[in-house]
C-alpha cells in the first residue's frame, strides 16, 4: 500500500473509484436473474425449519420432532389456557351485550 500524503482531491478521487471486490475472479458462466430466484427459492423451500411463519407458529405450537417431521404438533399448554380464557371472555361479552335490554 502506498505511504504517500495525498492531497484532499486525490484522497475524494481514489475514495469514491469503484474497485473490484475481487479482480482476479473470473465468471466461467454467469447467472441471470431468474435463475438465482429460482436457486434462492429451491433452497429455502428445502429449509423448512425458518422463515417468519415457523417462528409464529413456535409461539403456541411444541417443537417439531426432527426424525417425525410429517407428525403434526401438538399445541402448547400455554397457549390453550389463554385461548380457552380468551374464548370464554369473548362468549361473555357477547352474552351480555345479546342479553342487553334494547332502547
Amino acid at each position: 500500500m502506498d505511504t504517500t500524503t495525498l492531497t484532499e482531491a486525490e484522497f475524494r478521487c481514489r475514495l469514491h473509484r469503484r474497485r473490484p471486490v475481487f479482480p482476479e475472479a473470473s465468471v466461467q458462466h454467469p447467472m441471470t436473474i431468474q435463475e438465482v430466484d429460482t436457486e434462492f427459492r429451491s433452497a429455502r423451500q428445502k429449509r423448512s425449519d425458518i422463515g417468519v411463519t415457523n417462528h409464529v407458529l413456535n409461539l403456541f405450537l411444541e417443537p417439531s420432532n426432527p426424525f417425525e417431521p410429517g407428525r403434526t404438533r401438538k399445541p402448547k399448554m400455554e397457549a390453550v389456557v389463554f385461548g380457552a380464557l380468551f374464548a370464554l371472555v369473548a362468549i361473555a361479552v357477547l352474552a351480555f351485550n345479546c342479553s342487553a335490554p334494547r332502547p
